[in-house]
Formats: C-alpha cells, structure tokens, sequence
C-alpha cells in the first residue's frame, strides 16, 4: 500500500486523508448508533434467571464500578471458558468499553 500512497500528488493525499477521516467518523457513529439501540431494546428487562431486584442490584452496581450513568451502556453476554456472563459495553471516544455484571445464571440457580 504505501508505494501506491508515495506516488500520489499531495492534493490527492489531502483528498484521501479528509475521506479516511469521513469514514472513520461514519463508522464511530454507526457503532455508536448500533450500541444505543441494543440498549433500547434491553435496558431494563430482567433476565428469566434472576429476581428483580438482585439484578436490578447487580446492574447498579456494574454501573457505579465504571462510573457511568444508568442511561449509557448496554447489556450484552459473553462466554468465556463455556460460561456466559453480563457486561455493559459503551463507547469513550474511538474505544469500547466493557464492565462485569454477573454471570448469565446465578450461582444460586445452577
């Protein structure tokens, strides 16, 4: 790639590089548009595992250990080693982050 760079004009650099930098924000804001409708659709609903007000503490809790509002972040699972577990994921800047809510099935369900 970058002996085809080398060899363009420096007008066509700019163009290439103001164009990367349109897409860039594009795909910032399509991530960030894709993560804020997941959160529509599972902001609240507890899961079938758990008892309301456990999880409704669990997620409280999540949220204040990473020092975000109740209005960001988005429920999502993840398994690891064969388990899954609950994370809130949401956007700083370029980077998504993650935060450890509790497993998908309670210890006390299994």
């Amino acid at each position: 790639m970058s002996t085809g760079v080398e060899k363009q004009s420096p007008e066509d650099l700019r163009d290439l590089a103001a164009y990367a930098e349109r897409m860039a924000e594009w795909m910032e804001a399509e991530a960030q548009r894709e993560l804020e409708q997941r959160a529509d659709q599972s902001a609240t609903e507890t899961p079938d595992e758990w008892e309301d007000d456990e999880w409704e503490d669990a997620v409280d809790d999540a949220r204040e250990d990473a020092d975000i509002p109740a209005s960001k972040g988005t429920l999502t699972t993840k398994t690891i080693d064969g388990r899954d577990y609950w994370y809130l994921q949401w956007r700083e800047g370029s980077k998504i982050k993650s935060q450890y809510v509790a497993p998908v099935v309670p210890a006390d369900n299994e």
